[in-house]
């Protein structure tokens, strides 16, 4: 079986060859002899597959692939060799042949398609067939893109869906696999009238959306989420929710955009499970220090009365101004963080505090305000300061 492509190919290059195909005229009789010849060449190569099938399938995909390569040969003959056939007075023959050849390979692929049909999803389709099915995804993804550009989802998430999709139909060696997931996709999402982020995540998780772009994209959503969220009990909470909502997904595991790269799911189950683990570890430090009487008299925690956001923003100001020095800003969150706690967050995350001096909303800010101006004025009724210049 192993000599059976080598000998067609061969086949291939020392009979229909545009240097050996118009050595001499073409009549009828000749093409209707080349035309038997090539279909008994071809299909005693197809017996000896159809015989050693079902013991490799690892062998079956390689002969699958040299048939393509074959095919593709011949397409190489006909169209980017034309120039060498055409001068011949056999051009319109040695045409029919070309094409006759093309489309006998073609109905023998997707005969072993149908014994093996997880192969032939696999296998590059040939140039031959190939011109039709990008002209259909191109009119699918135009239309796509125009429906996905209506939708209330975010940018970001948008243009990445697009630019992954688009390569994935103009990739060189397009698969029917590349095909039919670019197909079921598009249609998935130009059937929706109405699609926020959080659905469109969603659906892309159910259709193994598995880029890398939209696993950092994923990531990023997860980090920001966390660094808005003040506590680490809180945290904890988001992110066994988050994995939960990727347990229960009925995902079709066959279903993925990039066969040899891990699913999605997967991929995110294990980042939420590493985060996880290190806030239960954050957790449990802090527990330990707060049970340890050597520690926790050196390490009082006390209670202040504002939001995390106030805190963090109270923080923030005396660093700018001067009052705390702008040196090794990540040990001085993280002894905030550890040293006070608030009504509704007992443990406080460093990351959030630190996050939240920054991206600092309009009414944090407001409320802030109130509490320096409350201050100002108990400095100016205690200590006469109203009546002095500058004060």
């Amino acid at each position: 079986m192993n000599n059976g492509p080598v000998v067609l190919l061969n086949w291939v290059e020392e009979t229909i060859h545009p240097q050996q195909i118009t050595i001499s005229p073409l009549t009828e009789t000749d093409l209707q002899t080349l035309r038997k010849e090539f279909t008994t060449v071809v299909k005693t190569f197809r017996k000896k597959v159809f015989e050693q099938l079902i013991f490799s399938e690892k062998q079956t995909a390689s002969v699958m692939k040299q048939l393509v390569k074959i095919s593709d040969t011949v397409h190489h003959y006909l169209w980017r060799l034309a120039p060498c056939w055409k001068r011949s007075l056999s051009a319109p023959q040695i045409k029919s042949f070309y094409l006759f050849a093309l489309n006998f390979l073609e109905a023998v692929l997707e005969e072993l398609g149908r014994l093996a049909p997880e192969i032939l999803m696999q296998i590059p389709v040939t140039q031959y067939s190939q011109p039709n099915l990008i002209v259909e995804l191109k009119g699918r993804y135009k239309f796509f893109e125009l429906h996905l550009d209506q939708l209330d989802i975010d940018d970001d998430l948008k243009n990445l869906v697009k630019k992954g999709l688009n390569q994935l139909i103009q990739k060189r060696e397009i698969n029917l696999m590349n095909v039919e997931y670019s197909r079921n996709l598009m249609t998935a999402v130009t059937a929706k009238e109405k699609l926020d982020t959080a659905t469109f995540r969603r659906l892309l998780f159910l259709y193994g959306f598995n880029l890398p772009e939209f696993f950092l994209y994923c990531i990023s959503s997860y980090k920001d989420v966390m660094e808005n969220t003040p506590g680490l009990h809180e945290q904890l909470e988001m992110l066994m929710t988050e994995q939960d909502k990727l347990d229960s997904l009925l995902v079709n595991c066959k279903i993925q955009m990039l066969t040899d790269v891990a699913s999605i799911n997967k991929q995110l189950r294990g980042f939420l499970s590493e985060k996880k683990q290190y806030v239960k570890q954050m957790l449990k430090l802090r527990r330990a220090m707060l049970k340890d009487d050597q520690l926790a008299k050196s390490m009082i925690r006390l209670k202040i009365n504002m939001s995390v956001a106030q805190f963090g923003l109270f923080i923030r100001v005396q660093i700018e101004k001067g009052l705390l020095l702008k040196e090794n800003i990540g040990e001085l969150f993280n002894f905030f963080a550890a040293h006070f706690y608030t009504h509704q967050t007992m443990f406080i995350s460093a990351e959030s505090l630190r996050k939240k001096s920054t991206d600092v909303e309009f009414s944090t800010a407001q409320k802030l305000k109130a509490h320096l101006i409350a201050m100002l004025n108990w400095l100016n009724e205690n200590y006469n300061l109203s009546n002095y210049k500058g004060s």
